[in-house]
């Protein structure tokens, strides 16, 4: 059964485009470590809060990822970006249907592109 991450960011004024740029690399190499899928949305009510889901068979896949030289790195890079601590829930799927199965989506869509 498929289990998803999920990555709450808020991140701090004025940094979001910058953040997100630092960012995007990390969430795309979730796939390297087993992941199933990703996702990174943005909330349209909060442009400053952006989910990170990420489609995984096991927790330990999620650990490697999440604990890697190259990932810590990253989280190293942008932790004055973003405000502390950081929320991670686990949810098992359910159901999926559509676009919510857990194949990889289009290309991400950059911040900038969004404005």
């Amino acid at each position: 059964m498929a289990e998803i991450t999920y990555i709450e960011w808020h991140v701090h004024p004025g940094r979001a485009d910058r953040w997100f740029e630092a960012w995007l690399p990390g969430a795309e190499r979730a796939l390297s470590f087993g992941a199933r899928g990703w996702s990174l949305t943005r909330s349209q009510d909060d442009p400053l809060h952006f989910r990170q889901a990420i489609v995984w068979d096991s927790h330990d896949d999620f650990d490697r990822y999440w604990y890697s030289d190259e990932i810590a790195a990253l989280r190293e890079e942008v932790i004055n970006l973003y405000n502390k601590p950081l929320m991670i829930t686990w949810h098992s799927l359910a159901a999926a249907g559509g676009e919510a199965e857990v194949e990889p989506g289009p290309e991400p869509v950059r911040a900038a592109e969004q404005a």
